[in-house]
Formats: structure tokens, sequence, C-alpha cells
């Protein structure tokens, strides 16, 4: 889908959702020099805009790579660090169990292929069971969705953490 009308639909479905599950990929991994501070600046500007609305991060990043975009560990599971418990996925899935019949945004920022049954799978199926969710995908190589999601998702073919600075500076 086109950025522009991308974008358009993300802003609504953002000023309706009851939740907010973003799922953090590969492409927000530690970068060199600006594009760094572009995936820094990006987290940022995420964090300021979920500030005081209802919302969950997992990751696909573990130790230094999560820690060092700055979400509230009350806020964001980490699955791959060492330092993540059965409470904290157990915090995670009791929250995304609540987004059954809300107006759910799921916002997949970044996620390859790598470990698909952490973000990807399991934000397609809240999709498929939540007539209330729908689905943004956005990476640059990776952001097909299944037909089956036709109506329900919005693919976008742009990396991701830049699409969240831009998209955010607008809102």
């Amino acid at each position: 889908m086109e950025k522009t009308e991308a974008e358009k639909i993300l802003k609504e479905k953002l000023e309706n959702a009851e939740k907010i599950l973003v799922g953090i990929g590969s492409e927000w991994k530690k970068k060199e020099g600006t594009e760094e501070e572009e995936v820094l600046h990006a987290a940022e500007k995420l964090k300021n805009f979920l500030d005081g609305k209802d919302y969950y991060i997992i990751t696909s990043l573990s130790g230094e790579d999560a820690d060092r975009l700055g979400f509230s560990a009350g806020h964001m599971a980490v699955p791959h660090s060492v330092s993540f418990t059965e409470e904290a996925w157990k915090h995670y899935t009791l929250w995304l169990s609540c987004t059954l019949n809300r107006n759910t945004v799921l916002l997949e920022l970044g996620e390859n292929y790598k470990d698909p049954s952490l973000i990807r799978w399991p934000f397609e199926k809240t999709a498929m069971l939540n007539n209330k969710a729908y689905l943004f995908r956005v990476h640059k190589i990776f952001s097909q969705v299944p037909e089956e999601l036709s109506g329900k998702s919005c693919p976008v073919a742009e990396v991701s953490f830049k699409l969240v600075d831009d998209f955010l500076e607008r809102v």
C-alpha cells in the first residue's frame, strides 16, 4: 500500500484505538552513526505518543538492543532477554486477552522471519480473531500480509523506524 494512504488509515485507527499493541523487530537493532540516531529519535517519538494510552510492546530484540529504546518495563515484553520471567509473560498475555472485542491497533514494526512465532504470527492470529483489530505491518522487505486479513490489515513496504519518525512528526 502507498505510504500516504497507509498513514491516513493509521491516523484514523489510532484515533479510535482503545488498545495499541506494538511489535518491534530487527529493523530497530543497534545501528551505527546517523542511522542509530534515527532509530532512537523514532523510539522517543513513539514513547511520547504512547504515553497515557493503553499499550503494550513486545520485541524480538534482546539485552542492550531493547534497553536502549527506553520503554517502560511495565509496558514491554522482551522474551529474548535473560531477565525475562514467566511472570512478565503472564502480564503480557493477560493484557493481550483484554484486547478481545476492543478497537485494537496492532503495529508491527520491522519484524522479519527470523522468529515469526513471537510477533508476526501472533499478530496475524490476533487480527483474525478480534473483529475490532487492525494490523499495520511495516518492513522494508517483509511487509506482506495473508489474504485472510484483507480489509483488516495494511502492509507498508518502508523502513519502520523512518515511517514512525515521519508519521509522528505530523500527528
